[in-house]
């Protein structure tokens, strides 16, 4: 599964095999990326559901 939120400047992805959540944040010159607070809700249920799966 994976998650992509921020004009795919952040991406969420569960690596089953190693029991790990990857998370990546990219943006140009190190620019933040920003997340409203409605996708940071999305994120953090997200990373539950995930966390869930592999865990």
């Amino acid at each position: 599964m994976n998650y992509i939120d921020a004009d795919g400047d952040l991406t969420l992805e569960a690596d089953e095999q190693n029991g790990v959540l990857r998370l990546k944040a990219v943006a140009t010159f190190d620019d933040p990326v920003d997340l409203t607070p409605d996708a940071a809700r999305e994120l953090a249920q997200q990373l539950l559901r995930l966390a869930d799966e592999i865990g």
